[in-house]
């Protein structure tokens, strides 16, 4: 299951092969640092922030490709 809020954060859920219920949480920030706009993309595995990563923009472009090619 899959879903969007209005708050940009997107939400997946699902099992692993043995059966154990996953989560994957992805959201966006944008901060104004010194006069630039930074955009990040912050995903969270299992809903935990010891497994949070955060992404610049490019970055999050190159995991979602990858992730696709790998499911193709």
């Amino acid at each position: 299951m899959s879903y969007e809020d209005q708050s940009h954060r997107f939400v997946i859920t699902g099992e692993d092969p043995d059966g154990r219920p996953r989560t994957i949480i992805l959201w966006r920030e944008t901060d104004l640092v010194n006069g630039k706009v930074i955009r990040r993309v912050h995903i969270t595995l299992d809903a935990t922030t010891v497994t949070e990563t955060i992404l610049t923009q490019s970055d999050a472009v190159e995991v979602a490709e990858a992730i696709l090619a790998a499911a193709r």
